[in-house]
């Protein structure tokens, strides 16, 4: 599950006469990044805590030494002029103009991933495509397993929410191919995936159930395969990832074992409830105001909840939220910022979201009834300061469920000092993913690995 707060989004861009160049500075107190290929007329921008990495800019406008970006979609204005080494100029937003200087560098001073791994491999790495049964989707991925003969233990890696490539690239981290490295330099065959509409994969936006039929069609894929032992295929999932893998064992006995990475325990309202409190209270909102968040949200999923998945909710939404507002003390609006239409639009901007067929779909969904059915290997694995999957809650969803079910062979690890992507945090909030060098913790790994070796 991926958060992206966009607030006050401010771009801006430059170049230089030799390919690519980079550009570094802050916009108060976040830091900046920028790149430009003036030959290819194209530049990109990076705010590593608002967890934008390498976000293309719409028809940026070279002339000679300066560069103008319209961002209509930031209500942002960028223009400038550049040199070989620094790019001064302003930034327009919402109509207010603020000035902007950054400095040429060599690299990106927040885009260090040491653990990206780097040839040579020794194993053997393939690019594969397959579809779905009635071939209306084309998938694309990567398969890597060991080199010489043999028919190996393979794990299908599943990305968390949002359209993800098939190495989960966020915040630019690629945690995906870090785990496929580490698993196939150890005996394993591992099968990563784009996402729907995404790298070589086609289709749209579908709900969790929809993401499940998809692996189903990649352990079809897999079973045709000579490398691969039909009889120990796994399935590891992160986040909403962690969510599917078990929908997919409850439907197809193909599924040999499951790692779950912050998987779902508890349900979707419950836990997107839980997840805005605990970033809230990260980073220091006050008990009262939080309380007043969780309040309006729980109004608004409660409609989204109570719904059909199908038809446009908006204008029940959009009830929810008047009379919640009329159910206030004008203490509460002027706290919230509820007493201006800037501020009611902030919370209506995101009727689309909540309404959507994905959004709703999650927020009905229940594991239980599903972890009920499972009787086969399970780890599950959450780092213990996620604020976006709580490990307490939900780890202990997975052992419900897992009882209920009978199943006799299952794990629930917390991981201290981890963060949602498994990562060795230290502010611990959403906004450090991308302020960190580390991209999966090999502690992780070493559990994980330790763990599959045995099944």
């Amino acid at each position: 599950m991926k958060i992206f707060a966009l607030y006050c989004l401010c771009f801006f861009t430059a170049f230089h006469v030799f390919g690519q160049t980079y550009y570094e500075g802050t916009i108060g107190p976040l830091k900046f990044g920028l790149k430009v290929e003036k030959e290819e007329q194209k530049a990109a921008l990076y705010i590593p805590e608002q967890g934008l990495f390498e976000y293309a800019l719409k028809a940026p406008v070279f002339r000679n030494d300066s560069l103008i970006a319209d961002l209509k979609e930031f209500g942002t204005v960028l223009s400038g002029k550049v040199n070989t080494e620094t790019f001064l100029g302003q930034w327009k937003q919402n109509g207010f103009p603020a000035p902007l200087a950054l400095k040429r560098v060599e690299q990106l001073s927040f885009l260090k991933r040491p653990q990206v791994p780097v040839p040579p491999f020794p194993y053997e790495s393939e690019n594969v495509n397959f579809t779905n049964a009635d071939q209306s989707i084309r998938f694309g991925g990567t398969l890597t397993f060991p080199k010489g003969k043999g028919k190996f233990q393979t794990v299908i890696l599943i990305t968390g929410s949002g359209q993800q490539d098939r190495d989960e690239t966020l915040f630019g981290h690629k945690p995906f191919w870090v785990i496929a490295d580490a698993l196939s330099r150890e005996g394993f065959a591992v099968l990563r995936i784009d996402d729907r509409g995404v790298g070589e994969t086609t289709g749209t936006v579908g709900t969790s159930a929809d993401y499940a039929q998809d692996v189903l069609a990649a352990l079809r894929f897999l079973k045709s395969r000579k490398e691969i032992n039909p009889k120990k295929i796994g399935l590891m999932g992160h986040s909403e990832g962690g969510m599917i893998a078990p929908m997919v064992a409850a439907q197809s006995k193909d599924v040999a074992f499951i790692v779950s990475l912050a998987g779902l325990g508890v349900g979707g309202r419950a836990l997107l409830l839980k997840q805005s409190d605990d970033i809230l209270a990260k980073t220091g909102s006050n008990a009262a105001y939080r309380a007043n968040v969780q309040s309006l949200n729980a109004a608004l999923y409660e409609v989204a909840f109570r719904l059909p998945l199908e038809g446009d909710i908006k204008d029940s939404l959009q009830l929810a939220f008047d009379n919640w507002l009329k159910s206030q003390p004008d203490a509460v609006l002027g706290q919230m910022g509820f007493k201006s239409e800037a501020g009611k639009k902030s919370v209506t901007r995101q009727f689309d979201q909540i309404g959507s067929k994905w959004y709703r779909y999650f927020l009905k969904y229940d594991p239980q009834p599903i972890l009920a059915q499972i009787k086969i290997p399970v780890l599950a694995l959450n780092g213990g300061n996620d604020v976006q999957v709580s490990a307490k809650e939900n780890l202990a969803g997975f052992e419900k469920g897992l009882t209920a079910a009978g199943n006799k062979n299952f794990k629930t690890v917390e991981l201290p000092g981890l963060n949602h992507l498994f990562q060795k945090c230290q502010k611990c909030t959403a906004a450090e993913y991308g302020m960190l060098e580390e991209t999966f913790s090999v502690d992780a790994l070493k559990v994980i690995l330790d763990w599959l070796k045995k099944q």
